[in-house]
């Protein structure tokens, strides 16, 4: 069966969807002294039955009708190939087909396998658009859910890394949440929610790099706004302890470096900040740095305080 290499960022687990075929993984990289005789035997023989499938008169009858057949034989034929894995000639025929279908019960049937055949050529954001289409078209359709979860899913596999632009990051968060909305209690729910959750922390990911980026460059006013955000939007997220105790030091640091006349409200932010961190992680591995930073700012806020009790 002829695989296509996945073009997603980053190696994930299938969701299985149904309807589909998906990608066969890629043969391991591999030393040729060390394959073992067992090995080559197998890889032989997978050869040959490739070459015997290509040269067998089922497989030249079909290839002639994906050229010259009627419409029927070219239908056939399309089912042929994708049954075989070989979804980029399924593609081909699928969309000469389309035309010749409009309207009719079999342009449905098309249309679902159209869109699995991009996705299994590894085609995601084609893929997902097929998907959609096939719900603006057959929005009550028992197999509109499917197709809803796949738009999202295939969105999922085409985002990048949190480093990367994340357009298709969100585009799956959305999808995937208004799949819920629309299907609750769909068996694909629970896919959707793990796919949310794992998209989330990326973008959570992303904010905190950057966030952290600011303090590590000494602009601490802007790691002091980019943490708050953070923390905002993504409470839940695995980066939430280092946020709070990196958002407290910002605030020490940033009260440091102010004016005078800012110097008092600074301090009395970053204290609070220590006192969140504090009641949120008690036992953290940040505390002991953190309890040190907070007495040397203690100790400036008191004599700030002291002179303007004086003055």
């Amino acid at each position: 069966m002829a695989g296509h290499k996945s073009r997603a960022w980053e190696a994930k687990s299938r969701i299985p969807a149904g309807g589909g075929k998906y990608p066969p993984a890629d043969f391991p990289a591999f030393s040729l002294p060390l394959l073992s005789m067992n090995k080559w035997f197998f890889i032989l023989s997978l050869l040959a039955l490739l070459v015997g499938t290509a040269c067998s008169p089922e497989y030249r009858q079909y290839s002639q009708w994906s050229r010259k057949g009627s419409i029927s034989e070219k239908d056939s034929a399309a089912f042929y190939f994708y049954e075989r894995g070989d979804y980029e000639k399924a593609a081909l025929l699928f969309e000469d087909l389309r035309g010749a279908y409009r309207g009719t019960d079999r342009a449905r049937k098309l249309q679902y396998h159209y869109a699995y055949a991009k996705y299994n050529f590894g085609l995601y954001v084609v893929a997902a658009y097929y998907f959609e289409e096939y719900t603006r078209l057959y929005p009550n359709d028992a197999l509109a859910p499917e197709c809803y979860f796949m738009v999202g899913y295939c969105y999922y596999l085409e985002a990048a890394p949190y480093y990367l632009d994340q357009t298709f990051t969100n585009k799956a968060i959305t999808q995937m949440q208004l799949f819920i909305n629309n299907y609750p209690t769909h068996d694909k729910v629970e896919e959707a929610n793990k796919v949310i959750t794992e998209l989330r922390e990326r973008l959570a990911q992303k904010e905190f790099e950057t966030a952290n980026l600011y303090y590590k460059i000494e602009n601490f006013k802007a790691a002091v706004t980019s943490f708050e955000v953070m923390l905002q939007e993504y409470p839940d997220s695995r980066y939430r302890e280092e946020a709070m105790y990196l958002l407290f030091r910002s605030a020490v640091s940033l009260a440091d470096v102010s004016t005078e006349r800012r110097k008092r409200n600074r301090y009395l932010d970053a204290v609070e900040y220590y006192e969140r961190f504090v009641d949120a992680f008690p036992g953290s591995v940040f505390l002991k740095d953190a309890e040190a930073a907070y007495v040397k700012a203690k100790r400036n806020l008191g004599r700030i305080l002291a002179g303007q009790a004086d003055s």
